[in-house]
């Protein structure tokens, strides 16, 4: 230790040294916090020599983290009843009505073709019209079946979970996203009490520096700097977890559980329009790796209408022609009488008597299963196509976004740090280690820039 004199004589000259010290550990501090921040999140792939290198933590733990996040969202924000009891199967049965018919005349004669050929051959122009018409009607009518069956058996045929992982793993910016944008003001939080507490810490480095001018002091402070500030950063984000007053003066709050109401909307916002919207939602359900599942659940549906509708050829033709007058322009007399039984006979005899001799019907119906198997998976993956200008109305339906920030809100103060917890705490000691060996570093760099100037 130096004798008074000689630090006044020091200070005297080096002053301009002295000055600086608080400053350049406030760099150090906040420098050190905006590397360790981009090396949470940079590179997204390894880069290095072997094992020597570095990856982003964030990409280097994406499916652990994804894990933990997905369950919590799942488990506790929202479920895939919660989103398909939203829908109004009525309304969106109205609003596809146009491309479903569409779609419907395109299905109808591919599966006539493969399992009614005959009966399918035999019929005029006219006859197929009102047969592929009478499909358009019952389609319209079956959606809301459809979706009640999607109710009843929505665990079944679809995991919520296993889209949501699949959608954040797809897209690493989506994660990557989700901790800047939900967590921005806890990461400015962090760069500016690096910046804070090194300046401060930067006076008790002078002190040590004037009394014992030890080349050692300015690189163990760089690394206690380094490693301080991202220690108290991380504690005072998420802690306490209630208000808390300190020395009869400060309150405190950990700024994540602080900031719950925006960060709930936030989130919310996030998930709703980047994970969970209705178009990504549909295109899980009916064309991802259950989609099989979905047109099963579908074709017991689409079974019990074609042996309603459809098990009596003679039936549907008399009654489409009955809509086309046929029966009014009998009873008027412009045709003569039997003219209607007529037409039948000459359209359906051919065809529904060798069938009904072994069915009791004039169509085949040991084809009816493997018919609505058919229109179902058919049907299934047209489906997004169908819903694709009904979007916005789904979306509007499901209430994503408000959904989550209610449903935030509502969480424990525990629940609530586990939804951006997982992103420090993952690597937390080697972040904060990072940060310690980056500000030894610029520590050393310090003291030989102040032995350089100091005279």
């Amino acid at each position: 230790m130096r004798d008074w004199s000689a630090i006044v004589e020091d200070l005297q000259v080096n002053w301009i040294v002295y000055v600086s010290m608080p400053f350049i550990a406030g760099a150090i501090g906040y420098l050190t916090k905006l590397a360790a921040i981009k090396m949470m999140f940079r590179p997204q792939k390894f880069r290095g020599i072997g094992k020597l290198g570095w990856q982003g933590i964030i990409p280097r733990r994406a499916p652990q983290m994804v894990e933990v996040l997905c369950q919590t969202l799942t488990g506790r924000l929202i479920s895939a009843g919660d989103i398909v009891d939203r829908v109004d199967s009525r309304e969106l049965a109205r609003r596809i009505e146009r491309p479903l018919r569409k779609e419907v005349a395109r299905i109808v004669p591919i599966v006539a073709e493969e399992y009614q050929p005959a009966l399918w051959h035999v019929l005029p122009g006219p006859a197929r019209d009102m047969v592929v018409q009478r499909a358009q009607e019952i389609a319209v009518e079956l959606i809301p079946k459809f979706v009640k069956q999607l109710r009843k058996n929505i665990d079944d045929v679809f995991d919520l979970q296993e889209m949501v992982t699949a959608e954040f793993l797809a897209d690493p910016d989506i994660l990557e996203r989700m901790f800047l944008d939900v967590g921005r003001r806890e990461f400015a939080f962090i760069r500016q009490s690096g910046l804070l507490f090194g300046f401060f810490i930067g006076f008790i480095q002078a002190a040590i520096w004037a009394l014992f001018h030890e080349p050692l002091v300015m690189p163990i402070f760089g690394l206690f700097i380094g490693w301080f500030t991202d220690w108290a950063a991380l504690r005072l984000i998420f802690n306490p977890k209630e208000p808390k007053k300190y020395l009869g003066i400060v309150t405190w709050h950990g700024l994540f559980l602080k900031h719950r109401i925006p960060v709930s909307e936030e989130y919310g916002i996030l998930i709703g329009t980047r994970v969970l919207t209705s178009e990504k939602i549909i295109a899980s359900m009916f064309t991802g790796p259950r989609a099989p599942e979905v047109a099963d659940l579908f074709s017991g549906v689409i079974r019990k209408a074609l042996r309603e509708e459809l098990a009596d050829v003679e039936t549907l033709v008399r009654r489409e022609l009955g809509r086309l007058g046929f029966d009014e322009l009998e009873e008027a007399g412009l045709v003569g009488q039997g003219a209607v039984s007529s037409v039948l006979g000459a359209l359906t005899g051919a065809v529904t008597r060798p069938l009904r001799n072994v069915t009791g019907s004039g169509l085949d119906l040991a084809q009816v299963d493997p018919m609505a198997r058919t229109a179902a998976k058919e049907f299934v993956a047209v489906l997004p196509d169908v819903l694709a200008d009904s979007l916005g109305h789904l979306d509007a339906q499901l209430q994503i976004k408000e959904t989550m920030a209610e449903k935030m809100k509502a969480m424990t103060p525990d629940e609530f740090e586990g939804v951006l917890r997982p992103a420090f705490q993952a690597d937390e000691r080697t972040l904060i280690m990072v940060g310690a060996l980056l500000g030894f570093l610029v520590g050393e760099l310090h003291v030989q820039l102040v032995e350089h100037f100091s005279r």
